[in-house]
Formats: structure tokens, C-alpha cells, sequence
């Protein structure tokens, strides 16, 4: 999980907010809580487009099987601590530039400066509502593993540029906000 500690990069922004806001009860939260949200959601749609242009996935489904995470804790000191991140679940092989020949075969190519690869005993099948790329653990007909490719998160991090890039963009877009939501909470606006 990345993560991006305000008190030291977005002081003046959240003392402000406090200040602001003192008047109205949980007036911060939103506040503070809406811009990270929207940064956080910036920073995930910048480390899509650098993710996709490495692997052979869209960012549909990047974005499928990623979340943001977002966590803002008041100390004793009365000063904000901002947490942003983002978890995902690995993404299944057939996603990712797959295709079954007529006589059965399965290729794969997971990253985009990679050639496909056989996989010489996956098949794809649909198990229960769940189409994708299975493999026999043995020589019994029963049971099959899954094949997955990695998350996006793992993705994300495999390249400091990447993870660089998006805390940029997630501080940017987090600067540009906050000044839009505190007069949104003044104003009374979407409570």
C-alpha cells in the first residue's frame, strides 16, 4: 500500500480546513475525505494508463479488480493524518492477451514486450458462473487450479516510476480540491 503522510506535504491545507470548518461538526472530515477520494481516484486512473501500456490488460480491467483505500485519523494534537492506498485481488490469466487455437491450445502473454507463450495443459472452462484459464493439479481429471496473472497493485509497484508518478497526481489533484470542498461544506452544499 502506498502511503502519503499530509502533515508533512499538505500542512497549510489541512489547517486551513480545520480552521474553516471548526464551526461544523464533521465539516473536516468531509471535506478532506472528498478531496482525497477524488485524488485517490486521480492517482488510480494516472497508474492505470502507465500500467497498461506495460502489460497486455486494459484498464477496464485493471480497474475492476482494484480498490482505494482512504484513512484520515484526528490525534490528540489536533492534527490530521491522510492515509491514501490501494489493494486489489490478482486478476485472472484470461484478462490479460490469451487465446485458444482450434486444436486446444492455450496462449498467454501477460506483458507486452513478451511473446506469447503455450501453456501445454491449461484449458479454459467455465466452472460454476466463472469462465477462465484452468490447469490440472495431477494426472486425475479433478482437481484444477486457476491461472492468474499478477494484481494491479503488484503491477503499480513493480516500478518506482509508476508509484512516483501517481503520489505526484494524487498530491496535485488533492491540492486542487480541497479549496472547491471546503466551500462545498460551507455552503451547505451535498450534506
Amino acid at each position: 500500500m502506498s502511503t502519503v503522510y499530509f502533515d508533512q506535504v499538505g500542512e497549510y491545507h489541512l489547517d486551513r480546513a480545520a480552521k474553516l470548518l471548526a464551526g461544523i461538526p464533521g465539516g473536516v472530515y468531509r471535506a478532506v475525505g472528498s478531496a482525497v477520494k477524488r485524488a485517490a481516484q486521480h492517482g488510480l486512473t494516472v497508474g492505470m494508463k502507465i500500467v497498461s501500456e506495460d502489460y497486455a490488460i486494459g484498464q477496464d480491467n485493471l480497474k475492476q479488480y482494484t480498490r482505494h483505500i482512504n484513512t484520515i485519523v484526528r490525534d490528540d494534537g489536533r492534527s490530521y493524518e491522510v492515509t491514501f492506498g490501494y489493494r486489489g485481488n490478482v486478476i485472472p490469466l484470461i484478462r490479460f492477451d490469451t487465446a485458444m487455437s482450434k486444436n486446444g491450445r492455450v496462449t498467454a502473454r501477460v506483458l507486452r514486450s513478451n511473446t506469447k507463450k503455450t501453456l501445454d495443459h491449461a484449458f479454459t472452462a467455465r466452472m460454476n458462473s466463472h469462465y477462465g484459464i484452468f490447469e490440472r493439479e495431477g494426472t486425475a481429471r479433478l482437481p484444477v487450479k486457476e491461472l492468474f496473472g499478477p494484481s494491479a497493485v503488484q503491477a503499480f509497484y513493480a516500478s518506482e516510476e509508476t508509484t512516483d508518478k501517481m503520489e505526484e497526481a494524487v498530491m496535485k489533484t488533492y491540492e486542487e480540491r480541497i479549496d472547491h470542498e471546503i466551500t462545498r461544506v460551507l455552503n451547505g452544499w451535498g450534506t
